[in-house]
């Protein structure tokens, strides 16, 4: 298991920038995961033809009830995690109340992150803003 992402490698190798093998930096690792993790959630289903599944479903079509739109946010982050970062496993997402900011959906994702020989328990929080992109804080 790499602690980057292939396109992370090729960047670095072509500036000259080459890991030892075998060799896990758990904060790049870390950063790299949290790193793609806002890209997938801030995608949209469609953006990408080879896999249209790909990306946060259209928040108008996610629930036809209002009472169903959290848990079905929920539902789409946890489904999208476990199939496009391959570096999380046992991935659990919660809602989070949000007082401060009404229109604001919050939710804490926990998994285990696959490290070297081993895993590692790792823990974020999401924000949906009303502007509908998705903010990951660790």
């Amino acid at each position: 298991m790499f602690s980057r992402t292939l396109f992370e490698r090729l960047e670095a190798a072509v500036e000259g920038q080459v890991a030892p093998a075998g060799e896990v930096d758990r904060w790049a690792l870390s950063d790299s995961v949290l790193t793609h993790v806002r890209l997938i959630l801030n995608a949209r289903q469609g953006c990408c033809e080879t896999r249209p599944d790909y990306g946060m479903p259209d928040l108008n079509d996610i629930s036809n009830e209002a009472s169903e739109t959290i848990p079905a946010i929920a539902r789409a982050v946890k489904l999208q995690l476990e199939t496009f970062e391959p570096r999380l496993s046992q991935v659990v997402v919660r809602p989070l109340p949000v007082a401060d900011r009404p229109g604001d959906f919050a939710f804490s994702v926990s998994a285990v992150m696959k490290a070297g020989d081993g895993g590692e328990a790792v823990s974020f929080d999401t924000v949906l803003g009303s502007d509908r992109q998705m903010r990951v804080r660790s």
